[in-house]
Formats: C-alpha cells, structure tokens, sequence
C-alpha cells in the first residue's frame, strides 16, 4: 500500500524519515526511524526500521531535542536493539526527518548491535 500525501500524490520514504508505524511487537502506533538506503526504499516493499521509545538503555542512541525537525515531543532513543524490516502498509504518517548530526551515534549503535566493526 503506498502512503500518499495531502495532494494524494504518492509519499516518497527516504532514509532518515520519522513515521508513525504499526508494529506486531506492540499494540499502539510508534514512532520508528527508517534506516534503509533511498534506492532500496523506492524498489522494496519494505524498508528497515528502527523504533523509537522514550526509555533509555544500553544499546539505545539519544535523539537530539529537534521537535522542529522530527516531530517527536519527548526525550527519545533509537532502539538499535530492534532494527528490522517493515511493510510499508504498516507506516501510518511520516512525521519528521532526523537531523543530520544525529546518524554517526545511531550508525555506531546499529554497527555495535550487528557485530560490524568499522576500522
């Protein structure tokens, strides 16, 4: 199902957006980070999400207080921990873009949970 904007034109989801998702793991709508690369976003059925929670932990990155930008109203954290594929019919409304100086922390949480190292 592709997602549409006000002018019913379809959305265009990029790396980097903010949406509101649906996921199996929980009962309420989140908001969850989309980490897949544009080329595959545009071909792919799904993309890769990393939800968003106001709880920190070990393997969770802070957002930067940006409601502006992002959308988000809270103290937020990356779950890098919960990285994983989503059918684009469970985005619901794309509510931001993660500033740009936020991705090197959210890249070395996601490097770290995957047991990638980067020299």
């Amino acid at each position: 199902m592709a997602q549409r904007d006000a002018g019913g034109d379809v959305e265009r989801i990029r790396r980097g957006d903010l949406w509101t998702v649906t996921l199996e793991a929980f009962p309420k709508p989140r908001p969850a980070l989309i980490v897949s690369i544009d080329p595959l976003n545009d071909l792919r059925p799904d993309v890769l999400v990393v939800p968003i929670t106001t709880r920190p932990g070990p393997l969770r990155v802070e957002i930067p207080d940006a409601a502006a930008v992002t959308g988000l109203r809270e103290r937020c954290y990356v779950k890098c921990e919960s990285v994983g594929p989503l059918h684009k019919s469970q985005m619901k409304a794309r509510i931001g873009q993660l500033p740009g100086s936020a991705w090197p922390p959210i890249e070395a949480g996601l490097c770290r949970v995957l047991g990638i190292r980067v020299e």
